[in-house]
């Protein structure tokens, strides 16, 4: 019965905790110390959870009404609760207005950031060659001479490892020249067939001039398998061109030489700035007129340099080249940017300056 003692002292510890209660929802001076009264009141290890555990503590004609005494005040707790948050809330949406705002006035713009050229470019790149089976990795930016050069069929004696062409650091160790050490380290640890690409920045003590950088990005394709020939290569590279460019891209494949590649070439784009009409084209047809600052008066501009996987270079990391043949290319990112949005000057790209970055939102 309801006046049985167990029963009584119940209902007395559920009063009692609901003026506690009372008086802690009052304390609670923001939402988040109502969050920690409201845990320690309803939540799961609750005080009212104590409580609505002792009724199976009852005999069995007792919880019944026990039950029903002990959920009308539980009831009562969690709606003070909410209630107390609605005056909370209200309280603070009321801090947030400012009285001497006027909503009549016109609002300032704030500055929207965007992401650097080379960035946007990067992006573009990767998603046309992973479009085309390649798979994106990675390598260290300080190489050895292993897979700088030795490996990549660069003698001892070759002018490109001289130290007025390379920034070499302690122990004989340099800033990577060229994203081709990553196919190194590919083929050293995974079997053919290969489809790689490998995004990165290279370093070389070159004169900053309108086509060149000491430090820039590059990205390194490899794919290497069974009967792959140079026109898969002619194939790969006139689809990224089409791609990054429109379909009707102007491109060439010139003769050209690396060490490690046989037969090599460079493919060129043409220039942006020799084949736009209008008068930036035709001041560079003017008597006396200086030649273009991007092709120098070629009216090309080269973008990457390819070619076949030397046999030199397959054999040292233990791929037979009487099985498998393979085509590797380096693209200079700068180079592409320049193309893509009709640069002709590289240096826009390091300067930082604001008025020229914020037209690549």
């Amino acid at each position: 019965m309801q006046g049985s003692a167990p029963t009584a002292e119940l209902i007395a510890r559920a009063e009692a905790l609901e003026a506690q209660a009372a008086q802690e929802l009052a304390a609670a001076a923001d939402l988040a110390r109502l969050a920690a009264v409201r845990a320690a009141l309803v939540g799961k290890k609750g005080r009212v959870k104590d409580l609505q555990r002792g009724i199976s503590a009852l005999a069995k004609e007792q919880r019944k009404d026990a039950g029903q005494a002990v959920n009308v005040i539980a009831g009562r707790i969690a709606a003070a609760i909410d209630a107390r948050r609605s005056q909370l809330e209200a309280c603070a949406a009321e801090t947030l207005i400012d009285p001497t705002f006027d909503p009549s006035w016109p609002g300032r713009r704030v500055p929207e950031g965007s992401l650097h050229p080379v960035t946007l470019v990067l992006d573009e790149i990767r998603r046309i060659f992973t479009r085309l089976g390649f798979d994106e990795v990675q390598g260290p930016e300080v190489e050895d001479a292993w897979h700088n050069f030795d490996a990549l069929n660069i003698p001892d004696h070759h002018p490109a490892r001289e130290r007025t062409d390379n920034f070499y650091v302690e122990g004989g160790r340099l800033l990577r020249s060229q994203t081709s050490t990553v196919q190194i380290r590919v083929m050293e640890n995974r079997e053919p067939p290969l489809r790689v690409f490998a995004p990165g920045r290279v370093y070389r003590p070159e004169t900053v001039d309108a086509t060149h950088l000491y430090a820039f990005h590059q990205v390194e394709g490899l794919m290497v398998g069974e009967d792959v020939t140079f026109a898969d290569l002619k194939a790969c590279l006139r689809t990224f061109a089409a791609s990054m460019y429109g379909a009707d891209v102007q491109t060439r494949f010139r003769a050209s030489y690396f060490p490690f590649t046989e037969v090599s070439a460079e493919l060129d784009l043409r220039c942006p700035a020799c084949s736009l009409p209008g008068e930036r084209a035709d001041r560079f047809a003017l008597p006396g007129a200086v030649a273009c600052a991007l092709c120098g008066g070629e009216g090309w501009i080269e973008v990457l340099g390819c070619g076949m996987v030397h046999p030199r270079v397959l054999r040292a990391v233990d791929i037979d080249p009487e099985r498998f043949t393979g085509f590797a290319f380096g693209l200079g990112v700068e180079r592409v940017a320049m193309r893509r949005w009709q640069l002709d000057d590289i240096r826009l790209l390091i300067e930082n300056d604001v008025r020229f970055l914020s037209q690549f939102r």
